[in-house]
């Protein structure tokens, strides 16, 4: 038996992952060690095709639509695990032929030399979003093949973007797409040149380039944002029949803001969770979902909307992402609801287990966004840090508030006493620094306080500009 403690990060925890050969194959055991919990994503990868994964969390399967098979490996999506659960992953390969990775894996070494990704056009007027519609509600389906060099491989999934970002290995890469027109675009030192169906990009060095296609013999294909947001709204349709009811014990409330409030926490209290597949803009069906228990996060606004839109209040959903590209439309996997109270417009992030009600997450704050706005609005904040010095101790006092206060929250937020004090010390400029109070960090919406002492003197809490309106300063 080959036992590993792993953690993906600090800020993570850690998970313990067994592996044990069996008569049939092998045997990988993975339990929650500590918070935040960081087992929700495993990957089964090995040289050869995997025949049989089958999945339980103690006597509980995991559906098949949390395991996707691909190339020699398999991805498998676990709700949140309490601390000392154990998920049973049966393989039915040799344990010296099987690797486990938890979280994010890193891209292969060696890919196929050839292959090529398919997604569904829709041409029918009646489902807008051409490139990205349903395999099931399609009408065309189209190929794109990629060829040269090995260790490019592209998405081989029906219903996939017609566009992406390739990280490129140094040498050429061409992209063709038979009775295509494309767009293509590099990062410094990559060049592209374009023909009539081939994008072919130079990378002496290596770099990033960029794809997207326009038409497709004369039919558009993401043509702009509105007809990409009328797509998606459509599939958000489809998933949300039959939608999540309001709980009934809400149901004579009166007060739209509080009635918003109470369904934001309902919504906000469904415990992340991560799905395998090609995009996270094919949520499941939002009343399973609901009835799961977990969400991810377009699921946690999908649904929130739905039951805002239940209780006649205005509501939409918005796309952004900690790092969106706008020509591509990829990175946009963050969903906000916008929502009118009354005279006032709120926007909610029921994915963001730190934020309180019309508090949005300070690591989306002022990006790119789809939908009902184009920017995610940085929200007002202050953090003061009050500096002494006596003796050899340098001494801090800082007050956090607004989404300052969001920031630190995020940063330590469910970590043990030491890694959590660890965290806010270096994140206010005092790395190594011992915490002798903190107050606030588990009010939500509420400004929050800070002591630390150090020998060592303070460095700048920014040296860009903090996520927030306001600023920071020493005092």
């Amino acid at each position: 038996m080959i036992t590993l403690l792993l953690a993906a990060t600090p800020a993570l925890g850690a998970c313990q992952l067994m592996q044990t050969a069996t008569a049939t194959g092998t045997v990988v055991m993975v339990q929650a060690m500590a918070e935040p919990l960081s087992c929700r994503r495993v990957t089964v990868r090995s040289s050869r095709a995997i025949p049989k994964v089958d999945v339980a969390i103690g006597r509980r399967r995991v559906p098949r639509d949390h395991v996707r098979f691909g190339d020699n490996e398999v991805e498998i999506g676990l709700p949140e695990l309490n601390v000392g659960d154990e998920v049973r992953i049966d393989v039915a390969l040799a344990a010296d032929d099987v690797e486990v990775i938890l979280g994010a894996p890193p891209p292969r070494a060696h890919e196929a030399k050839e292959t090529h990704i398919t997604w569904t056009v829709a041409v029918d007027p009646k489902h807008p979003g051409w490139g990205f519609a349903d395999p099931k509600f399609a009408t065309t389906r189209k190929e794109v093949a990629t060829v040269e060099p090995a260790g490019h491989r592209m998405v081989d999934e029906g219903g996939a973007s017609a566009s992406g970002v390739l990280r490129l290995a140094p040498g050429s890469f061409t992209l063709e797409a038979p009775g295509a027109s494309m767009m293509g675009w590099g990062s410094p030192g990559v060049t592209v040149t374009r023909t009539l169906t081939k994008l072919q990009f130079s990378a002496p060095e290596g770099g990033e380039a960029r794809w997207r296609v326009s038409s497709m013999a004369g039919a558009s294909v993401i043509p702009d944002e509105q007809t990409f947001v009328e797509g998606l709204d459509w599939r958000f349709r489809q998933v949300s029949l039959p939608e999540p009811a309001i709980p009934v014990r809400y149901g004579s409330m009166t007060d739209s803001e509080a009635l918003a409030r109470a369904l934001y926490g309902e919504v906000q209290a469904l415990v992340d969770g991560w799905l395998p597949g090609p995009s996270p803009l094919h949520p499941r069906q939002l009343n399973r979902a609901w009835r799961s228990g977990w969400a991810t996060p377009v699921e946690h606004a999908l649904i929130l909307d739905r039951l805002l839109k239940q209780a006649q209040v205005v509501s939409a959903w918005m796309l952004t992402g900690e790092s969106p590209e706008f020509l591509t439309l990829t990175g946009y996997d963050r969903m906000l609801v916008a929502a009118r109270l009354g005279e006032r417009d709120v926007l909610l992030d029921p994915a963001c287990v730190v934020c309180a009600f019309d508090e949005v997450s300070t690591r989306v704050a002022g990006k790119r966004a789809v939908g009902a706005a184009a920017v995610v609005p940085l929200s007002a904040g202050q953090l003061t840090r009050k500096l002494t010095l006596v003796g050899n101790e340098f001494g801090a006092v800082v007050a956090a508030s607004g989404a300052a206060a969001l920031w630190l929250r995020e940063a330590s937020w469910g970590l043990g006493e030491v890694r959590r004090n660890e965290v806010l010390a270096t994140s206010l400029g005092m790395e190594g620094a011992r915490v002798t109070l903190v107050e606030g960090l588990e009010s939500l919406g509420q400004p929050l306080r800070v002591e630390l002492t150090s020998p060592r003197p303070p460095a700048p809490v920014f040296t860009i500009e903090p996520p927030w309106i306001g600023g920071w300063a020493d005092e």
